[in-house]
Parts: structure tokens; C-alpha cells; sequence
């Protein structure tokens, strides 16, 4: 109640503001958490889509009463349901608005997620920042949870920006990825989320895209990781847990990766036409913790054996974006930069699937605290 509290002092600011561009009565004005959308199981031709929103009714005495609603409307479109919602509703509504969208995976994989997000873009009065997730199930069901009686918006907007800065996720919203996906230089990653068995909800990884569709394939938190290290990302700081290569999967030591330096390589075989792209990433940290009874340990042992686990790891990475025909490395937009006249003559999709990726990983352990 304290996160509602703030938002709505703020909103109440801003509207209270003279010339304000959106100036509308607060009792007046529906605040729009989050939306759903998935495939309607009664009419599988028609989106159904779901809204949670605070409901503000003054009480006198400059007091305001405030209700966290869930209401539910089908239609064709997007357009379609936002009238349909409004017309279930009093007061100022305008799904554009909404702080969080939520797409049931089934709807992404089946129709996509591009008329989906354009009502909201190409509104003028639209909350371009907004976060997106995929859902596993359905999306209504996550939006419906009652987390601890506050909007479950905001859990997840919170659970986002914390996997964002640990770089467990991309760091992107609705205008990001709305250009990712149009621009067709490169597929988007997306967070995909369940709800869990406590009725909470849980950050799985990431769902990989081609074009606007799910492919139906996904990254776990700790294999996006190694993509975003691919892309030269590293938000904060990434702890990263070096395992046994066994059954067990128990912890050899985990580093806490501070830098991140990468440099790629893309080159054509004139003769064959085979495309290879080699991904070198130097990583920089320091031990977190190291497993078992403390013993002498040199920092060159534990880097090679994490440069070995993270770099197998990163190759089997790379062959599930292939399998996926995901092409979240950009390698096309590379291609056509560096050989601007390949792609005019070769198939992309047959390209990419024979493409020899090669990622290298490299850590550099550079304190680890009173090991010798």
C-alpha cells in the first residue's frame, strides 16, 4: 500500500500542475497497472485481454478511497478491447498507459506480439517505457495474483529492475523492443515469467523471438547472462556460478563479474560461402565465494576452469539460437554492413542455421579476497 500511496501522490501532483497536458479530475482517473493478453479459449479467433487498475473515489476531506480492480474484455484487436474495457468502466481510462504488459505465450507464438504493442506506440499519449514480459500459461493468470494486496504490477516492474541491473536480463520496454522487432536487424529477447506454486511470480529467462513471433524457445536466467556477455553488456555486476560438470551440478566457486570486454569477428569464405562469426569475451571480477574446505588455490587455476565452463556453456547457447532461428547477435545487420551484397544472393534463413558460431570466454580474476 505504501508503493500505491506514492504513485498516486505523484500522479496527484502532476495533475494538480497548471497547464498540465493530461489534466483530468483525480476521482475521475483510472490508473492503469498492468494488461493481459492471450488467445481466447472460447473464441480462439478473438484476443482476450485483461486490465488491473486502482479505482480512486474521494472520501471527503481531501481523502481518497482507492480499489485494485481486474476487468476482463475479448475482441479482434487491441483497439477493440480498449473499447470494450472503457465501456465496462467509469471514469478516464487508456490502456496505452499501462505500466506493465503481459502476452500469454501461446498468443505470441500463434499470432505475435506486433498489433499488440502498436496502439500503444502510436499513441501520442502513450507509456513508451513500459515493461514487457511473456508468460508461461496464460498471461491473465499473473496479472489476476494478489500480491500481498498490492497491484502485481509492481512486484514484477521491481522483480524487472532488479534482474536488469544483476544483468539476468535485457535491459528494454515497449519502444526498445518495438523497434527490434521492425527494424528486422536483429530479434528481440523478451522476459518470460510463471506464476509459481506459491502464487508468486518467477523469472524463468528469457522467451527468443523471430520477427514478432515466439519461437517457443527460451534462454534460462543464467544463459541470457552469456548473451548479454556476448553483446558486450553487463548492466552492474554478474555473480556467475562455476559448476562440476556432473550430476550433482554442486558449486566449484562463483565470481562476481565487474567488467565485461568483447570483440567479434564476422567473415565470409568467398570460395564456399560459409559465414563464421567468432565472439570474444574477456570478463573481469573477483571471488564470491569458493566451495568446499579452504585450501591453496592460484587465481590462473580458477581461471581456466571458469574460461572452460562458461565458454561450453556459451556454445550451447549458441546452438539453441540457431535451432530457434533467432537472431538475437544481430549477425545479419553485421553481414550486411560487412558484405553488403551477400545476403542478395544467399537465402538468410538457410545462412543463419549453417553459420559456424565460435564463442570464447575469457575470465580474469582479479582479487580474490585471502586466497593465495
Amino acid at each position: 500500500m505504501k508503493k500505491i500511496a506514492i504513485v498516486v501522490s505523484f500522479i496527484f501532483i502532476l495533475l494538480s500542475m497548471t497547464g498540465c497536458w493530461d489534466q483530468t479530475d483525480l476521482n475521475k482517473k483510472r490508473i492503469i497497472n498492468g494488461i493481459s493478453f492471450d488467445i481466447d479459449e472460447q473464441n480462439p479467433e478473438n484476443i482476450q485481454g485483461a486490465v488491473r487498475e486502482l479505482n480512486i473515489q474521494g472520501s471527503g476531506g481531501g481523502q481518497f478511497d482507492l480499489s485494485d480492480e481486474l476487468i476482463e474484455a475479448d475482441g479482434v484487436t487491441t483497439s477493440r478491447i480498449n473499447t470494450e474495457l472503457i465501456n465496462k468502466v467509469s471514469g478516464d481510462m487508456d490502456i496505452s498507459k499501462a505500466f506493465l504488459v503481459l502476452v500469454g505465450e501461446e498468443l505470441a507464438e500463434a499470432e505475435g506480439v506486433t498489433s499488440l504493442f502498436e496502439p500503444i506506440v502510436r499513441s501520442r499519449q502513450g507509456y513508451l517505457t513500459s515493461k514487457v514480459a511473456i508468460t508461461k500459461g496464460k498471461a491473465n493468470e499473473i496479472l489476476a495474483l494478489q500480491e500481498s494486496k498490492s497491484p502485481v504490477a509492481f512486484s514484477i516492474l521491481n522483480l524487472f529492475e532488479n534482474a536488469e541491473k544483476r544483468t539476468h536480463i535485457p535491459k528494454a520496454n515497449t519502444f526498445t523492443l518495438w523497434n527490434e522487432i521492425v527494424d528486422k536487424e536483429k530479434d528481440a529477447m523478451i522476459p518470460y515469467v510463471q506464476k509459481s506454486d506459491l502464487d508468486h511470480v518467477e523469472l524463468l529467462g528469457t522467451a527468443l523471438f523471430k520477427d514478432d513471433y515466439y519461437t517457443g524457445q527460451m534462454l534460462s536466467v543464467d544463459q541470457t547472462s552469456l548473451v548479454l556477455f556476448m553483446q558486450g553488456k553487463l548492466e552492474d555486476v554478474r555473480v556467475m556460478q562455476i559448476l562440476n560438470d556432473n550430476d550433482k551440478k554442486d558449486e566449484l566457486f562463483s565470481v562476481t563479474v565487474e567488467k565485461v570486454k568483447q570483440k567479434s569477428d564476422l567473415t565470409v569464405d568467398k570460395s564456399s560461402g560459409n559465414v563464421q562469426l567468432t565472439i570474444k569475451v574477456d570478463l573481469y571480477g573477483r571471488i564470491e565465494s569458493l566451495a568446499g574446505s579452504p585450501k591453496k588455490v592460484t587465481n590462473q587455476e580458477l581461471d581456466k576452469k571458469a574460461s572452460i565452463y562458461l565458454t561450453e556453456h556459451a556454445k550451447e547457447v549458441t546452438e539453441i539460437i540457431k535451432e530457434a532461428q533467432s537472431d538475437i547477435l544481430a549477425i545479419q545487420k553485421q553481414l550486411n554492413s560487412k558484405y553488403p551484397d551477400f545476403l542478395k544472393k544467399n537465402e538468410w534463413e538457410k545462412v543463419y542455421r549453417e553459420i559456424e558460431i565460435t564463442p570464447e570466454i575469457n575470465m580474469h580474476i582479479q582479487s580474490s579476497s585471502n586466497l593465495k
